[in-house]
Formats: structure tokens, sequence, C-alpha cells
């Protein structure tokens, strides 16, 4: 079977974009872009003809044997592209022009979500200039205005007062500046903005990555909106769960919607959601790829897009699941001085071929001599792709400063705070929570809770407070807590009685005796006489021996909480460089062997390891546990590391630091945990957890 020849429409980075993932296809023999740009003309062979003229695209289309054809921009689309090619016999991936109703007018699109209950904020629609300046006048400020139409990105505004308010409802809807149409008048709503994309023929829906644009022109989101200076994946604070209940009841309920309205889509589903404190909801649908975003999530699908596209034109499935890589990808758009205003083209641009990642052309174009040059707004965009986003902004960046042009300006702060700190205060919450249900559940199946016995020996403050923390989350659990508070005065052989009731005390599932003791006492014989089956902290010999030999077992609170930290994050140890600094039986080596279990190359150091900087840049997982503030500094992470500082020293201010120095490493790592609330609320979690186990074995063992 001969290779197919495709059609893409349009001549932005986004369409740059798409025909560099068909370039890709073994199936694709020939590509051709209309209009295409001075990118696009490295892949594909630019034909002159505008994106919205149907007719000649059409004509070209049939007089070329173009098996399929991919419609960029929604001018085309709104056009009617979608309803010509088809009627001619002609494969299209876009959606009809009654589909894209879904972008081209806001009012169909609220009106849908309001009839289908896809979360979006309230609003209100005008023709009349007067109706709609009463309507805002009389609601609070903020007031968020969109023009019912098409208005390439530019019919939207925010308006903080009444002037600027009323400025744009004279603009929409007394000088026409968009054509005739109404307004919509929504609620304003709050919080951190992202797009989700969908493949989609009819009620089929196909998820892809997250990203989030950045509209403003200028750095710390100042200056006019514009079509995007920037994006990347991976976002930090989106959650999985946050992701299925978009995809569901959203996305994919959009998609359904559609399909009952008797105008099902075909094409891509572009939903721009806002997590607000009331949760996720809708600020827009897009009938068809964004643009900066494709540029940013197209670089991570590893399966061929032209059966993807293929496929869903002709109301099939693709012949194979969707994969999309596991890395992180940022952009940098390189947009024309004066942009989003007025600005001049022809500038020369040099520098292209000296980039690492990929460049997708936005507004360019090749002159006489063989010179690239400017001829648009936002001229080109510099992709990279990483193993985290902190290293893909740190990659991107390098290519940004490769390029030069005298008449080009860049947004510095794309995805600035791309390292996230990893909360254990978070992740605990989360897991305490899910422990409850947990705990409910034993309790109708067993008639008794999970009960922990926490000893404690005198009365130091940073033990006495730790301990009632521990209790405090018991009792927040569900599960029983009885904390044992002995004088430091107390003998060894008295604490070795009291070990010994309550290792035969058939209500206790858990024993812990807090750490460290009175120098009197012996602590590894008070460790040795804790029952293994009920020694929740996991230093029993037997639990160590048989961590060791892979045996089941309590494992010690802190590696495993360190565990769950790392799982967070979505990085898997498998194949990854791991570096424990500290060698102790309680963190050190415990976590090590973790990570050797998880697949993961693992060096051990310590503090006074020669030249530690060396080993810890290796580092794609850093455990550092010593107890020495400041060990390590940002010189000596690897970019896009993941950092584990477990270490809390009180130092001469009084206040608590970890064995990282977290505002130098912080910028280096894509993912941190801070010191204090970083580890220590995992430990007691996992505590937590260690008693449920334990709980569970000796109910499985009655």
């Amino acid at each position: 079977m001969g290779k197919k020849k495709v059609l893409v429409i349009g001549g932005g980075g986004r369409e740059h974009a798409i025909a560099d993932a068909l370039s890709r296809s073994p199936q694709v023999g020939r590509i051709y872009c209309a209009p295409g740009n001075a990118g696009t003309a490295a892949i594909a062979e630019n034909v002159s003809i505008k994106d919205t003229d149907v007719r000649a695209l059409k004509e070209f289309a049939l007089s070329n044997g173009i098996d399929l054809t991919v419609v960029g921009p929604e001018a085309a689309l709104n056009a009617g592209i979608a309803d010509e090619f088809k009627s001619a016999g002609l494969k299209i991936f876009g959606h009809s022009a009654s589909a894209t109703r879904i972008e081209s007018s806001k009012e169909f699109a609220k009106e849908l979500m309001f009839r289908y209950g896809i979360p979006t904020a309230d609003y209100h629609s005008f023709s009349d200039y007067g109706e709609a300046s009463e309507y805002v006048s009389s609601r609070p400020l903020p007031a968020v205005l969109k023009y019912d139409g098409l208005a390439a990105g530019k019919g939207v505004v925010v308006a903080e007062t009444m002037e600027q308010a009323d400025s744009a409802l004279k603009d929409m809807l007394l000088d026409h500046s968009f054509g005739q149409g109404r307004v919509v008048v929504e609620d304003y709503l709050t919080g951190p903005e992202f797009s989700y994309m969908c493949f989609v023929s009819g009620r089929n829906v196909y998820p892809m990555p997250l990203a989030q644009d950045h509209k403003r022109a200028f750095d710390g989101d100042r200056g006019p909106n514009t079509g995007g200076m920037g994006a990347y994946t991976r976002l930090p604070f989106i959650s999985e769960e946050d992701e299925r209940y978009a995809f569901e009841n959203i996305l994919k309920k959009a998609a359904c919607a559609m399909a009952d309205e008797g105008c099902p889509l075909c094409g891509v589903l572009y939903g721009g959601l806002m997590k607000t404190p009331d949760g996720i909801k809708v600020i827009e649908f897009n009938a068809r790829f964004g643009d900066p975003e494709t540029e940013v999530v197209l670089p991570l699908l590893e399966s061929d897009i032209f059966d993807i596209f293929d496929s869903l034109a002709g109301g099939q499935v693709p012949s194979s699941p969707i994969v999309w890589s596991d890395e992180a990808t940022m952009g940098v758009v390189l947009a024309s001085k004066g942009y989003p205003g007025s600005y001049a083209k022809g500038f020369e641009i040099s520098g292209t071929g000296d980039v690492s990642g990929k460049i997708y052309h936005m507004g360019t174009k090749a002159g006489e001599d063989g010179r690239l040059l400017t001829a648009g707004g936002r001229v080109m965009m510099c992709v990279a792709k990483a193993p985290s986003t902190a290293l893909a902004r740190l990659k991107v960046y390098e290519d940004v400063e490769k390029i030069h042009c005298s008449n080009l300006f860049h947004r510095n702060d794309i995805a600035k705070s791309s390292s996230t700190v990893l909360s254990g205060k978070v992740l605990s919450v989360k897991m305490k929570d899910e422990m409850k249900e947990q705990i409910v559940a034993l309790e109708a199946k067993y008639g008794r809770r999970p009960s922990l016995a926490v000893v404690i020996v005198g009365e130091d403050p940073a033990s006495q407070s730790y301990v009632r923390g521990k209790i405090k989350a018991a009792e927040y659990v569900g599960m029983d807590g009885k904390l044992i508070e002995l004088p430091a005065t107390i003998s060894q052989d008295e604490l070795l009685y009291t070990i010994a009731d309550l290792n035969s005390d058939g209500s206790i599932d858990g024993i812990l005796v807090q750490l460290p003791l009175p120098s009197h006492i012996d602590s590894n014989k008070i460790i040795e006489a804790i029952s293994p089956e009920k020694d929740v902290d996991g230093f029993h010999p037997t639990n160590v021996a048989n961590l060791w030999i892979g045996e089941p077992c309590i494992v010690p609170c802190t590696p495993s909480g360190i565990m769950k930290m790392i799982e967070s994050t979505g990085v898997n140890p498998k194949g990854k460089t791991a570096v424990v600094v500290g060698r102790s039986n309680i963190v050190g080596k415990p976590v090590a062997k973790l990570l050797l279990d998880a697949n993961a190359t693992v060096l051990l150091a310590h503090s006074r390891t020669a030249d530690l900087g060396a080993v810890t840049r290796q580092a794609d997982i850093l455990v550092v546990a010593v107890g020495k503030a400041g060990l390590v500094n940002g010189d000596m992470v690897k970019p896009g590391a993941v950092v584990i500082d477990v270490g809390v020293n009180r130092g001469a201010d009084g206040k608590l630091h970890g064995d990282c120095i977290y505002d130098s490493v912080f910028p280096k790592a894509s993912f941190v945990t801070p010191v204090p609330g970083g580890v220590g609320p995992m430990t007691i979690t996992m505590l937590m957890a260690n008693t449920i186990e334990c709980f569970i074995r000796r109910m499985h063992n009655c």
C-alpha cells in the first residue's frame, strides 16, 4: 500500500507541530501545508492558498489525490471546510460548521453547558449595549465580557472597572469591532487556568496531556493578553483526581452532549479550564488544537498520529491505544517587539540551527537570499523535552539564548515555579483520609478497630510534641490510641516489663517506644523486646533482616514515607540513579534497599564522602538524611532531580533547617521537600499505615 498524502490547513506554530508529528508517521509519504510558513517548508510543501479559501483548498485536495486533510485554525472550520470536503468525498479531520459552534458561539457553548450540567460560570447574554451596561453595573466586578463569535483570540475582556466594561461593550455592541454579534457577560472566576485537549469522534474521546499557557506579554503576568507567550506540560497543581474529573465531567460529557444535540464532534475538543475554589470549571471550549499548547503536547505523542487522525476522521477507533511519553515539555515564544500591538517585519533571525530542542515557526518567511525573516507577531517557539519540567525549562532557555534577532523579545518566567514543593503535610492528609474509610471497613468486618500504644520515657519537649502528634493522628484516622508516659528515672527492667505486658495484650496491635531513651537504658534491648508482629517502627532485628532478604516485614516509617513521596511525584525510580546521603539503619540504609527494590541504581554516601557534590549531581532522586544543616546546595543537585530532605536541624536563629539549603536547591530540583513540613508528617502517617498492617496480619492469623 502506498504512502499517504496529507494536507495540513494553516500556517502557524500549531500547524508546524502537526506537520512535524505527521512527518514521524511511517504511513505518511508527502505533506502539504496551506499556506504554511518557513518552518513547515523544511518538512512539507507549502501551498499558497488561504486557510479560509474552502473552494480552492477542496480543488487542490481533489487534484492532488490527498488522502487526509487536517484542519488547524478555527476560521477554516467555521467557514465550513469539513462539510465541503466531506460532500466531495474527501476525508478530513475537523469539525463541521455546526459542531464548531462550541467555539464560534459563546452563547451556544454556555447554553450547552447549562443544559447538560457541565460546570462553568453563571452568565447572561445581550445584544443591546444599554441592557448589558446596566447588568454589569449591578454586579460585582471584575466581569468577564466575551464577544459571541470568533475574534482571533481578542474578543474577551476582563473588566476590573465600569470604565473598562463600558469601553469593551461599546467596542463589541456599538462599534461592532468584531462584526454583528451578541455579548456574553460571565461571573469572574479565580484560580489557575489550564488546557485540556482531546481527540474526539462522536462519543469516543481520547485525552492528551494537560498544558498551561501564559497569555500575558511580559514577565510577572503583566502587559496585554496575547495569543500565548509560552506553555508547559506536567502541571504541579493538577492532581490525578482533578484530571479524571475534568475528563469525565467536562470533556467527555461535552462530546456526548454535542452528539445528543445532533452535531457530533470530529476533531479536537479543547477545554480552557480553571481550578477554582469550588472545583474545576470551563472558561471556554475551542473546536481545534490550542496554540501554543499543541507545540508542547504533540512532541510527547509516541503513537502514530496519522492512524489517530485517519481513524477518527473515518468514524473508527484508532487501531492501537494512544501512548504518550511521561516526560515533560516546555516552550517559549519569541515575538516581534511591539506585539500584540503594531510591530515591524522583515528582521533577520540567526542561530536556529544551533538549538538542541525543537523550533516551531509561527510567523516567519524565507527571504530571497535564503535568510530567515520575521513575518508575524509571534515568530517562533522553542520547545524542550526532559524528564522534569524544571529540566525542560533549563534546556529551553539555553536554546532561546542561541537565537539572535534584533527585533524579538520573550518572557523569562515561563513555568518559573516549575519546581514543586513536595509537601508531606498535603500528602499525609490525603492518605489519612483514605485510612479513615479503611478503618471503618475493618471495624465492620472484624468487630474492632486497630489500636496503637505509644510509650514515652521522660519529658523531652520535642519528643512530647512528636508523640502527641502521633496520638492525634491515630484518633484522626479512627483507630484507638493509647499513650503511656513513664518517668525518666524508670529502670530498664521496668520498661521491659511494660513492653512485655503490651506484647501479651490482645487489644494492642502496634507498639512504638519513642526514641531517644535516657542514657541508662539500652535502646537496642528495648527494640528487640517488642514483638516483631507489633513493631510498627520496623526496627526489630527480624523486620530489618526480612527487609534485606525480601521477606514480608514491617518497613520503617520514614523510609516508607519517603517512597510514598517519591511515588506521588510520578517519577518512576526504575532505571533512575538514586543517591542516598546518610547510612543509618533507621533511614539511610532502608531507603537505599527500597530504592533498589524499585529497580533504581543506588549510590550510598555520607557527609564525609570525598567530593560529595560529584556524587549527588548524578542523582535523579536524591535523599539526604544526615542531620547536618546546609550540607547540600543547589550546585550539588542535578537539574530536574527529586530531592527529599530528611534532616531537621535547629539553627542558631532558633529556626528549623534542613540538610539542604532550600532556597538554593529549589530552582534546580523538579520536586523538593521543605523543612519543616516535608518528611515528618509522612513518618507519622506511615506509622498509622503500619499499625493497620499489623492489625490485618493479626486478624488473618486468628
